[in-house]
């Protein structure tokens, strides 16, 4: 039994300290590890994609008693918040990717369930702490801007900039909250997409065997645009919280339409065979560049009626991403 046990829960603790050391990489390094962290999931998709099911639910689990363990340190809803995050949108990735589904469903339910629990634990500290779950989410929010302000202080800036720099957050604070339900989506369909992608492309390259189709075949559902022209024609409109309302459609749409634009782009890439390099440049370009972000957005919503990518009429280039 000694024998048999580090054989079936090596690979399953492997993922689960990955998992937990990308977690915690914010504590070492605030803004850079701020990013890494999004890819926590990642080592949990690869037990189930290049291990089996049953390898990524062992991952699940060591990293559930982990996170259990760091909610004794961090306390709720510090960083065990964060973590239940994760943890339930890799399983949820994890079990649907394996199942088979379309890439667009297992992103959307991901992201879904991964914000349901966000909102469980947000219910769970506001009952126990006393406080409506508004403020104590706006109290989680303040106490990270103080450490961000924290550590400007500490590079030794002069005075003006610091001022200037704390008015900034603030302001760009006020926006975030009330922006908060468009912004919590939209960062929960990339992360559980950029995560999806990463770990079928590893999984592959590992010799493991896909499911699903090609991701860059990715359309979004036709009858959603009435969701972007309700948020356009709310922001054009109205103003107070029914503007508010608009922008975050129109935010979480523009995410969807981005995934649909980079689809076509990569189909095409592929397509004409363009060199790695290049391919890589693109991304990059589209990571660094909000405005290449948003043409790409525009390039979705342009394919729903030009069909840029001829589907139906040309066969894709057989590439999984």
């Amino acid at each position: 039994m000694s024998r048999a046990l580090p054989g079936k829960w090596l690979p399953a603790a492997a993922a689960a300290a990955g998992a937990l050391v990308l977690f915690t990489v914010p504590w070492m390094l605030p803004l850079a590890g701020s990013v890494i962290t999004f890819a926590s999931p990642l080592p949990l998709l690869l037990a189930y994609g290049a291990g089996s099911r049953r390898v990524g639910r062992k991952a699940l689990i060591l990293a559930a008693i982990a996170a259990l363990v760091l909610s004794q340190v961090a306390g709720p809803p510090g960083g065990s918040y964060y973590l239940i995050y994760f943890l339930v949108m890799a399983g949820a990735l994890g079990e649907l990717w394996t199942m088979g589904l379309p890439a667009r469903w297992s992103v959307a339910t991901a992201a879904a369930l991964a914000m349901a629990a966000s909102a469980v634990v947000l219910l769970a500290g506001s009952f126990a702490y006393d406080v409506g779950p508004w403020q104590l989410w706006k109290a989680q929010w303040q106490a990270e801007m103080s450490m961000v302000m924290q550590m400007y202080r500490s590079m030794d800036l002069e005075p003006e900039t610091l001022r200037q720099l704390e008015e900034g957050l603030r302001a760009v604070g006020l926006v975030i909250l009330k922006m908060a339900p468009g912004i919590l989506a939209a960062v929960s369909l990339l992360v559980a997409w950029l995560n999806l992608l990463a770990a079928r492309r590893i999984s592959r390259r590992m010799g493991a065997e896909q499911t699903g189709s090609p991701m860059n075949l990715y359309r979004t559902p036709e009858r959603l645009v009435w969701l972007l022209i309700a948020g356009g024609g709310l922001m054009a409109l109205a103003d107070g919280w029914l503007f508010w309302l608009g922008a975050n459609l129109v935010l979480v749409m523009g995410v969807l339409y981005f995934f649909q634009g980079l689809a076509v782009v990569d189909f095409w890439l592929r397509r004409k065979n363009a060199p790695p390099l290049l391919r890589a440049a693109v991304y990059l370009m589209v990571a660094l560049e909000i405005y290449v972000a948003a043409i790409l957005a525009a390039t979705g919503l342009f394919d729903m009626w030009l069909n840029l990518r001829r589907l139906g009429q040309a066969e894709p280039s057989g590439s999984e991403e």
